[in-house]
């Protein structure tokens, strides 16, 4: 079976908020267009975090899925 990419990935994570099961993803999906806020985009950070084993540098904010997913790539 194929390694996930990391979109796969963070899609994965991201579908886990509320709500977000049936959202249709693209690299240019906003994550507050999706209806999360400040707090749940932390959250959703954290938790790429600990799944792919990295740390965020604490001044980086993602505002897209595509922003998310290079942040990951730059750090692995």
């Amino acid at each position: 079976m194929a390694e996930e990419s990391t979109f796969e990935r963070v899609v994965k994570i991201l579908q886990e908020q509320d709500g977000l099961e049936d959202v249709e993803f693209t690299n240019d999906t906003s994550l507050t267009d999706l209806g999360l806020d400040s707090l749940a985009i932390v959250e959703a950070t954290m938790a790429c975090e600990d799944e792919f084993g990295i740390e965020f540098d604490v001044d980086e904010a993602p505002e897209t899925v595509g922003d998310l997913v290079d942040m990951i790539d730059s750090l692995l």
